[in-house]
């Protein structure tokens, strides 16, 4: 629920502020209005800005928001600043601790709104107290918190206002996710203040670092991590630092402060004693909090990785950065954090006291080398993990896109004449790849450089580091420079530690998958290297992960031209893996998405789609809603709906992925509007052509503005648009979209490309239902040869071009050229994808009736329909696909007629 909180805040409107900020009258008077497409339903809070609403959305996607909007009387230039500066910061950032804009645009009368994630969750505070949060567990949440931060900073955003109301928290599965949220008077860090100039204080002044309550133009990335140690103090002690007391940002004095029932029930709600909660505050939190809220901020934490770092050696009982540094400290840190090993130790010193002293020294000396070498190497681990994240956070599309809008740009001033020559080359280029190689050869590449000078003296180090950055090129989609990185690691330990040491598989394991990622290019090396690694991975126990992890390749990688022997091969070791892991191990889930995909390849759709829609509910639990596989999951899904002909479930599916998407990424960000255009398509195959056409035109506007209009995914944009413009039977529209496709695509790729040939074969339908038939078979029949020469018979392109030639045929009483085109599609479909496919069946459904219809070969027909046709209408209804229940129910009106 949204619960309202007294966090000392000033009236800025928030998505988690009170519906008591106004009054019931005000609420009802907005009730039921519609603000673009969104239906408000209520009054969620209200502040010195604007309003916040619960609204409610139906298309394309169905979902609830919150909905901020400005207020008519508020409109002058400082707070539309205010207003404008949150929606295109909340638009750059994407982290799941930062709450996602969704949308935004200008009501009627001139009235800015956004439409945000809604955050079904409680401030941090409140949360804590309501759930009796641990202490570990408060420390673990403010780091995620920390993050989001670090996040906001990376894109040059400082937040100016972070307090318990602006962090809500909300349990999902069972797991505690922070979300900040209202950036109204965020500022960019390189752009001044977000005040308008007026220099006003703007934020909430007991969360406010001195140098902001001075003056609003003097501030930096350190002033929110002086919020964040206020923050901080706040979960340590239950109360925020007394105002002007002697020890305000110490949170062992201030719960000292407290009564004694005061102090028990903050103790007891983080299950610890009084004494105990005290002993640990002093100690080291009290430092943290002291340095992050230092009043000088040259003295405070540099980054808010900085604090998540001294929280985490807080949590691993490591010496912190804040702590003045003491023999007496760093001993009394690695008592606690070895008191078994030195209980041993004491009773070998006792045994030996006598006579090893000088050992002893050595081995005292030997340590405090091991004790540094493993500090350098936390150390070292700590930046190598903070790289990567950011690195890990690069936006490759969004990248490739600014470098295609800046060439534009210049092309613009400097030679426009040459803008449609540029289009063409970006199209073929792909701007997007070329980002990815300049990422791939200037900053990994040198990052690998510096790791091979740096760190030739410690191999090992120097391997996880290599490591590092191969993770990096696996995320970007470097998979022929990933698979090479690991390759190198996995070389290195095996010379290091050995070639069947767990480390080492777990690279070479990694190598092969990325060159099985790599394609048919990849493939004869995958081989190469999994032949070699076999001995290393055999050795290993029958239940081992890795083992049954690289059979899983072994598999992949010997069936590239079969696919049936690759389901069977798969479906062999997902049992295996099952009864030796369990179905929930991440290998086993590997192995079960790979058996669903070839189940769908070899035309078992019901399968496929039955085992898809089986793992998704186990990947959400598993690994969360957000995480990459489960949203991988989920496409699959999706496409195995359609292939079954469950539409609607399609559609259902493909707008939570949408939503996702747009969450994740923003309205129009390339990959978003490739998956609201495969919405459109869906939307149009279950019948709901008005409903897409719509979403379909905004996707293709999208597609030209970001890509471009010759760009592959614009096109692939502009073809949905004219099948649905076809559909809704607007056949000039229709034709004049697919005729600029045609040219398009046969400029830019060629007058053969597979993408040229399926647009021109599906002109003659359009040419057809537009009451031109004769241009329809004189076109088809111009195209059906390149077409099978080019594609050849097995290809769904020139199945495709054959149903479209039956049905012309047959709409135009053309009996003879139906049956023979039937039957040739028939004898195709036979050999691929088989006899109990959906379209097989219905290909012999057909022809049985062409052939009954022209009075011919009634023994033909009567076979088909025993063959094919009869077996589908016997078939218990809840045993065959949506696909196939349409069908039956298609065939049996048709007997009724």
């Amino acid at each position: 629920m949204i619960t309202p909180v007294d966090d000392g805040e000033d009236a800025q409107a928030t998505i988690g502020l009170a519906a008591g900020a106004t009054t019931a009258g005000d609420a009802a008077v907005m009730a039921g209005a519609r603000i673009g497409p969104y239906r408000l339903l209520s009054l969620l809070g209200r502040g010195g800005m604007g309003e916040v609403h619960v609204a409610r959305q139906d298309e394309p996607v169905r979902r609830t928001v919150a909905l901020k909007l400005l207020r008519a009387r508020h409109l002058d230039t400082r707070r539309l600043v205010h207003f404008e500066i949150e929606r295109q910061l909340l638009a750059q950032m994407r982290h799941p601790a930062i709450a996602q804009i969704f949308d935004a645009g200008t009501t009627a009368d001139g009235r800015p709104y956004s439409a945000m994630e809604l955050i079904d969750g409680l401030p941090v505070t409140a949360y804590c107290a309501g759930e009796r949060l641990p202490l570990r567990e408060r420390l673990k949440l403010f780091m995620r918190i920390c993050e989001g931060v670090q996040h906001a900073h990376q894109k040059g955003v400082v937040h100016r206002d972070l307090k318990p109301g602006n962090i809500l928290v909300a349990k999902i599965d069972g797991r505690a996710l922070p979300k900040i949220i209202d950036f109204g008077i965020a500022s960019i860090t390189s752009g001044g203040s977000s005040d308008g100039g007026s220099g006003d204080a703007l934020g909430t002044p007991v969360y406010m670092s001195p140098e902001q309550a001075a003056s609003a133009d003097d501030i930096d990335t350190r002033s929110d991590i002086y919020s964040l140690g206020v923050l901080l103090h706040e979960l340590l002690c239950g109360h925020r630092p007394a105002a002007g007391g002697a020890h305000a940002f110490r949170p062992s004095a201030r719960l000292a402060e407290l009564p004694r029932a005061g102090q028990a029930r903050i103790a007891d709600a983080m299950g610890m004693g009084v004494a105990d909660l005290r002993r640990v505050l002093e100690r080291d939190l009290d430092w943290v909090v002291a340095r992050a809220t230092a009043p000088d901020r040259a003295q405070r934490y540099g980054s808010a990785m900085e604090l998540v770092d001294d929280i985490g050696r807080f949590l691993d009982g490591r010496p912190l950065g804040a702590v003045p540094d003491s023999r007496r400290y760093r001993w009394g840190k690695f008592v606690r954090r070895n008191r078994g090993g030195l209980a041993v130790a004491a009773v070998v010193l006792l045994a030996l006291l006598g006579g090893l002293a000088v050992s002893l020294y050595g081995l005292g000396q030997a340590r405090s080398q091991q004790a540094l070498a493993e500090e350098r190497a936390r150390q070292l681990e700590t930046v190598s993990r903070f790289q990567r994240a950011m690195l890990g956070e690069i936006d490759i599309e969004s990248m490739g896109l600014r470098l295609a809008t800046s060439l534009r740009a210049q092309v613009e001033r400097a030679a426009p004449g040459e803008k449609d020559a540029l289009e063409r080359v970006l199209a073929q280029v792909g701007t997007v790849d070329v980002a990815r190689e300049l990422v791939g050869g200037s900053i990994l590449g040198r990052a690998e450089d510096a790791i091979g000078q740096d760190f030739a003296d410690q191999p090992l180090l120097a391997a996880d580091l290599r490591e590092s950055v191969a993770e990096v090129r696996k995320s970007l989609g470097l998979y022929t420079s990933a698979a090479a990185g690991f390759g190198e690691v996995a070389d290195l330990r095996a010379r290091l530690l050995g070639p069947r040491a767990e480390p080492t598989l777990r690279a070479r394991r990694e190598q092969i998958s990325q060159l099985l990622n790599g394609g048919r290019d990849q493939l004869r090396e995958a081989r190469a290297v999994i032949e070699g690694a076999g001995q290393e991975f055999a050795a290993l126990a029958e239940d081992d992960p890795l083992r049954i992890g690289f059979e899983m390749h072994r598999v992949v990688s010997s069936t590239a031209d079969d696919q049936h022997a690759r389901r069977d091969g798969l479906h062999a070791l997902l049992q295996q893996a099952r009864r030796l892991l369990g179905e929930r191990h991440p290998v086993a889930l590997e192995i079960a998405n790979y058996y669903a995909i070839a189940l769908s390849r070899v035309g078992e759709r019901t399968e496929a789609k039955a085992l898809f829609e089986q793992l998704l509910p186990v990947h959400v639990e598993e690994f969360g809603e957000l995480h990459p596989l489960t949203y991988s999951v989920r496409r699959n899904v999706a496409v195995a709906r359609v292939q079954a002909g469950d539409f609607d479930g399609a559609v259902a599916m493909q707008g939570e992925l949408v939503a996702g998407d747009v969450q994740q990424r923003g309205l129009e960000h390339p990959s978003t509007l490739a998956s609201r255009g495969t919405l459109a398509a869906m939307l149009t195959d279950a019948g709901r052509a008005g409903e897409a056409v719509a979403l379909a035109l905004a996707v293709l506007d999208g597609n030209v503005r970001v890509l471009g209009p010759d760009h592959p995914q614009t096109l692939r944009s502009r073809v949905n648009a004219a099948t649905i413009m076809a559909r809704l039977q607007r056949y000039d529209e229709a034709l004049a979209m697919q005729d600029e496709v045609i040219e398009a695509r046969t400029r830019v790729f060629g007058p053969i490309h597979p993408d040229t040939l399926f647009m021109r074969i599906n002109l003659p339908a359009t040419l057809h239902q537009a009451g031109r038939t004769d241009e329809a078979l004189a076109s088809m029949a111009t195209v059906l040869p390149t077409v099978r020469e080019t594609l050849g018979d097995a290809h769904p392109t020139t199945q495709m071009a054959m149903d479209i030639r039956a049905m012309i045929a047959r709409e135009s009483g053309d009996l003879a050229l139906e049956i023979r085109t039937l039957r040739e599609l028939l004898a195709w479909r036979l050999a691929a994808p088989g006899q109990g496919d959906l379209k097989t069946a219905e290909t012999a459904w057909l022809l049985a009736g062409a052939l009954r219809e022209a009075g011919q070969a009634a023994a033909e027909a009567d076979a088909l329909w025993e063959t094919h046709v009869q077996p589908l209408l016997d078939a218990p209804v809840e045993s065959l696909s949506p696909g196939h229940r349409r069908l039956a129910d298609a065939i049996r009106r048709e007997q009724a007629a």
